[in-house]
């Protein structure tokens, strides 16, 4: 994991070094080089080591081409491939920088996630890649003939005093996230992930799903034990982030003992009742943080000034303090659980409706999926996506927008949330294996009328009770009144409001 920044802009010069610094060296606290000149280019690495963490292989990295090479993220399979091309390497990072340069690369053969971009010796940007499925940022803006592209949008933000996009709030009070236009500033767009700014998409979730009937019988016992060995790939000691979920406590209990679980939250929250009570029956070691009102708000409001944008849910400040203490303890890498409620029909709600009815109505998915009420812009703009997927049933529909649109918001607040603290997140769910056993599995053997990820509870069942498995899981939301001392009126969606409202008093004041 790591923060990268590369652009060819004259306006872009080393009076910027100190903004780069400060809204990207967290991401990297290992390794620092400083903005240097590759040509008419400026690049920034900042390192946070967790595979061969040898100065040896920081970054930027010049390749035998003598292209210049920034990398953020982690290839798994690194070692397989470099025995496939008969090379002897220690690092993903060595190993990326021998591939890449092969005319006929696809970034299809990595198994990881990664933002990736290269530079050739005369100037030329060769490639601009983001993983699969948007696990690691990448965000840039064009202006006349040139590019700048950053892991975090503040850089380019305060270096070219981007203004925030009215457009893009108001999408973010709708779904949580600026969905549609990529980032909160105008013309500061995100790579989509999947695709190469250069070469276009290499990974189509839509024509995957179109050709999943074609897909053999399921295996996903297996492939999960596989992926989450491969996950747990580091020269560094890893932890595993723990609630009283399905998806952790498959984790917990299908890849081994961790060094160190972690779990926080304020009192009587369920996933810490829950993980007292694992840590008083087991041998685990579990590191419980327990959150104070006033220990919350001073980082959120940290996070929002690092960030220069507002947050998404409560949950990002917790998920902060709670790898600041992981750090703390030497830990370097969590495992978390994102990605199976988007592949396995885990929002129940919504994959329910889908399942069952008939006429797949944009308005109702909307009243369902929405945190406020939509305007007739973004309805339309839902009504554009849904008909490229006229052809899909009505969950693979769903699915779709989940992985397209949803997945994308969780993504982005854990690798922000854990990079803030020094600390890389893992998602075993989020990789392509797992994708494509996902879509082996028939709506009904999903879903049914009581519970989704079906499959996903049938494979904890073989470690933990079936009153744990299939019991309904009750969140306990951070309380918005308690935290901003403000009297509960009883309105509907008012958490959602308050804290809306929070985040953009808080935005405005940057």
């Amino acid at each position: 994991m790591c923060g990268i920044f590369a652009s060819n802009d004259p306006h872009v010069n080393f009076f910027h070094e100190k903004i780069v610094n400060k809204h990207l060296s967290f991401r990297g606290p290992d390794f620092n080089s400083g903005l240097i000149s590759f040509g008419n280019w400026k690049l920034y690495h900042a390192r946070l080591a967790i595979i061969a963490p040898s100065k040896k292989y920081s970054q930027p990295y010049l390749c035998d081409d003598g292209s210049m090479l920034l990398y953020n993220g982690e290839i798994f399979n690194f070692k397989k491939i470099a025995k496939k091309i008969n090379k002897k390497v220690i690092s993903d990072t060595d190993l990326l920088s021998k591939i890449i340069i092969n005319k006929n690369f696809n970034p299809n053969i990595l198994d990881g996630f990664f933002s990736i971009v290269r530079i050739s010796k005369e100037g030329n940007l060769l490639n601009c890649i983001r993983d699969p499925f948007g696990v690691k940022p990448l965000y840039y803006l064009k202006r006349k003939n040139y590019i700048t592209l950053s892991s975090e949008p503040s850089v380019i933000v305060k270096i070219f005093r981007s203004k925030l996009s009215k457009v893009s709030i108001k999408e973010y009070k709708i779904f949580r996230y600026p969905i549609f236009s990529g980032s909160y500033y105008n013309a500061v767009k995100s790579v989509e992930p999947g695709t190469c700014l250069i070469n276009k998409k290499y990974f189509d979730v839509i024509a995957i799903v179109n050709k999943s009937k074609t897909l053999k019988k399921n295996n996903l016992f297996m492939s999960i034990k596989t992926v989450l060995k491969d996950r747990r790939l580091s020269d560094v000691p890893v932890g595993l982030l723990l609630s009283s979920g399905i998806d952790s406590n498959i984790i917990r209990n299908m890849s081994g003992k961790f060094k160190k679980y972690f779990c926080g939250g304020f009192e009587n929250d369920i996933d810490v009742i829950f993980c007292k009570k694992l840590k008083e029956q087991s041998q685990l070691n579990i590191e419980i943080l327990n959150l104070e009102v006033k220990q919350f708000i001073k980082k959120f409001k940290e996070l929002i000034k690092l960030r220069c944008e507002p947050l998404s849910v409560p949950n990002e400040v917790v998920l902060s303090l709670i790898a600041k203490k992981a750090r703390e303890n030497g830990i370097k890498v969590l495992i978390s659980g994102e990605g199976a409620d988007e592949f396995f029909a885990g929002y129940d709600r919504i994959y329910r409706w889908a399942k069952d009815t008939k006429v797949f109505n944009i308005k109702e998915f909307c009243k369902l999926y929405c945190y406020s009420k939509i305007d007739k812009s973004n309805l339309e703009k839902v009504k554009n996506f849904f008909s490229k997927l006229n052809n899909l049933s009505n969950i693979n529909k769903v699915k779709i927008f989940f992985i397209k649109f949803h997945l994308p918001i969780l993504l982005r607040r854990l690798d922000f949330s854990l990079m803030s603290s020094g600390v890389e997140g893992r998602e075993p769910f989020v990789s392509k294996k797992i994708f494509y056993e996902s879509l082996k599995f028939s709506k009904n053997k999903l879903i049914d009328s009581n519970h989704g990820k079906k499959p996903l509870r049938k494979i904890l069942n073989r470690y933990m009770s079936k009153h744990f498995v299939y019991e309904k899981k009750i969140g306990f939301p951070v309380d918005m009144h308690k935290i901003f001392n403000i009297p509960k009126k009883n309105k509907k969606n008012e958490s959602y409001k308050i804290w809306f409202k929070k985040n953009i008093e808080e935005l405005k004041r940057l």
